[in-house]
């Protein structure tokens, strides 16, 4: 029997979507069931001090809980603001949005019951601007006295009831609904061993938090997880690589040894070092892959010079990129200095360079003519072919 988990269903067909906000969300990057789970809050509201509008002091980020007594739209010049007054019995606080009119206009009716949590500001009476809002009834007293998620929207979502309470009141439809099954991919003993969260617990608690330590708990199991799959990756992706053979360049070659008893100066015992490193990667049919870290001045560029050059005996070619031009242009003054005294050949293209010079130094490049091609983004466009390439810098 196969088995089917509908929490990898398209989100059509979660409770409270259906085709017109599956378009909308669709389009906002959610498709499937899961990917709601995975919309993470923005951010947090502790709606747990709750006040009266008498006990409210002006800059106090707080929540106050009332009846909608009026209702009005406001034309200011070219501005247009939406004001809403509620009173809880011991005074009356204004509402004021400017922004976001269309979907917000027609969500209050008088005698609504609603929380509003914001700065208190005092103009012409006590005001909140732009609050975050709930409209209570028995459904939804979660909403208030809580830590409550705000979750990032767009005026598409919004006009389709999908601000942040619509958010929440969908992914309350997957966490309360056990034919959603949230496995969890860690074994209990590395649940343990790590002092993670299960998977389920930490995606109800980072949406429906208890308290701040629920939070941190579910963050640091999610952030865990996105490290984790991240190193999984690299790990694969090295496994991949390994497998890939390429050419081995098993001798020093007659470049290399014209180079270096040309050179001016002793290499010093690190580039020594990192020398005989990179010589036994040459020699394997395994593809290198290498970074070398130095500061600047510390001789990286004649270390990449004389690994190109035990490349370049074996009749392949050696690209160097440089992120800017004068940084290109750099690189080729100085390696076509040692390169001369070996008689390998240079070429430098850029995005500077004529159309003219440009093509003959694709042909150049096409009949391997040119060893040794220094240049920036430039190495990389469609109409660049090498006759063989064989190192990249």
């Amino acid at each position: 029997m196969k088995f089917s988990n509908p929490l990898y269903d398209d989100i059509t067909y979660l409770k409270g979507v259906g085709p017109k906000r599956a378009k909308q969300l669709k389009t906002y990057g959610i498709e499937i069931i899961s990917d709601l789970l995975y919309h993470i809050p923005r951010k947090y509201l502790d709606r747990t001090n709750i006040k009266n509008i008498n006990q409210t002091k002006i800059g106090d980020q707080t929540v106050v809980i009332g009846k909608v007594i009026s209702k009005n739209m406001k034309i200011l010049g070219k501005r247009r603001l939406f004001q809403v007054t509620i009173s809880d019995g011991t005074g009356k606080l204004q509402c004021v949005w400017f922004n976001g009119l269309s979907w917000i206009i027609e969500k209050f009716k008088i005698n609504d019951q609603i929380a509003v949590f914001g700065k208190i500001e005092f103009y012409n009476g006590l005001k909140i601007t732009h609050p975050d809002f709930d409209i209570l009834d028995e459904s939804e007293n979660y909403n208030t006295g809580q830590i409550i998620a705000q979750y990032s929207s767009t005026s598409d979502l919004k006009a389709k009831g999908l601000d942040s309470r619509g958010f929440r009141n969908l992914i309350k439809n997957i966490i309360e609904n056990d034919k959603y099954i949230i496995d969890d991919f860690f074994p209990s003993s590395v649940l343990t061993q790590e002092n993670l969260s299960p998977l389920k617990i930490a995606l109800k608690n980072i949406h429906f938090p208890e308290n701040n330590n629920t939070i941190k708990e579910a963050l640091y199991r999610l952030k865990f997880n996105e490290h984790f799959f991240i190193q999984l990756l690299m790990a694969l992706k090295r496994k991949n690589f390994k497998k890939n053979l390429g050419k081995s360049y098993a001798n020093r070659g007659k470049y290399l040894k014209e180079i270096y008893e040309n050179l001016n100066f002793e290499l010093t015992s690190a580039q020594i070092k990192v020398l005989r490193e990179i010589r036994t990667d040459l020699k394997s049919e395994q593809v290198m892959n290498r970074l070398i870290q130095g500061d600047v001045g510390s001789g990286k560029t004649i270390v990449a010079v004389l690994t190109a050059a035990m490349v370049i005996a074996e009749k392949d070619q050696v690209a160097l990129m440089a992120p800017t031009e004068i940084l290109a242009e750099q690189h080729f003054e100085s390696i076509k200095e040692y390169c001369d005294k070996a008689n390998i050949t240079c070429g430098l293209i850029t995005s500077n360079k004529s159309q003219k010079e440009k093509n003959i130094i694709i042909n150049e490049l096409k009949t391997g003519e040119i060893q040794f091609i220094i240049g920036t983004h430039s190495l990389i466009q469609d109409t660049i072919k090498f006759n063989q390439l064989g190192l990249i810098i």
